[in-house]
């Protein structure tokens, strides 16, 4: 195994509090540190950065038993398991610390690809919970599948559109009842300034363009480009969806303390 002295671990957390997990590996793997519990939870997140949850999975059941046993990391595994199911408040809160981190290493194309699939899939989100009787929902399978959605639009509300939060919109307006709440997530998903960050999206490679997006472009339509963010948290409050907005500071915690133990011990990291 190799070691890591302190200056390593300055850079370690600093491409930690950019969620550079890629840079991370490549210092360990550089410094001879290929296999265990340090390496494989950073490579967990690598996976799960990248919605791989799958792989993420296999990672965290690669740790040894001392790591994959603490209460923590038997959490990141069940939440991992849930964005596999596609459990709706997980699969909304992974999206949410996902675009925050498209901000943070200033990623702005990204971060425009991520809003225009967060706002579809709460549209999404809230039509099916009108049509279904269950009390759990997936977001992932045919049910919340956009031709699905717009099929039953269609031959049942008579609504005809190719564009789906124009028609959940319609069939918000006419077939639910609009409670306060409800009026708000339209509020923010339908409001003017999203609209412009969406068109912003079109017209660059995530959508149907070669546009450059600048911080600039970004704070000019909507502000702080945090304010996003905050307002997607309100959205997502307001449908009773519970956030857990800071997952991955938690696990970067859990990877500065492995760590430490690392350099003291200068050997494997275990826990008693």
């Amino acid at each position: 195994m190799g070691s890591i002295d302190k200056k390593y671990e300055f850079v370690i957390t600093k491409f930690l509090a950019r969620y550079n997990y890629d840079a991370v590996l490549d210092i360990l793997e550089e410094l001879g540190i290929e296999n265990g519990d340090l390496h494989i939870l950073v490579s967990y997140c690598k996976s799960s950065v990248n919605f791989d949850f799958r792989t993420a999975v296999k990672k965290l059941d690669m740790l040894t038993p001392q790591i994959k046993n603490r209460k923590d990391v038997k959490k990141l595994r069940n939440n991992s398991i849930d964005l596999l199911d596609g459990e709706v408040a997980a699969i909304f809160s992974e999206f949410i610390e996902n675009i925050k981190i498209k901000l943070i290493n200033e990623e702005y194309i990204d971060f425009l690809g991520r809003i225009y699939r967060l706002k579809e899939a709460l549209f999404k989100y809230v039509f099916v919970q009108s049509q279904s009787n269950k009390t759990k929902i997936s977001m992932i399978g045919y049910m919340v599948s956009k031709k699905n959605i717009l099929n039953i639009l269609k031959k049942k509300y008579n609504i005809y559109t190719s564009n789906l939060t124009y028609g959940i919109t319609r069939y918000i307006n006419k077939n639910m009842r609009k409670t306060k709440k409800i009026a708000k997530v339209l509020e923010i998903l339908n409001s003017e300034k999203l609209e412009n960050l969406i068109r912003l999206r079109n017209e660059c490679p995530v959508g149907h363009g070669f546009k450059g997006v600048s911080k600039e472009d970004i704070e000019h339509i909507y502000g702080k480009p945090f304010e996003v963010v905050d307002d997607f948290i309100t959205a997502c409050e307001k449908l009773d969806v519970d956030i857990k907005f800071d997952k991955y500071d938690d696990i970067n915690n859990i990877i500065i303390e492995l760590l430490s133990k690392y350099i003291r011990d200068k050997g494997d990291v275990c826990y008693e």
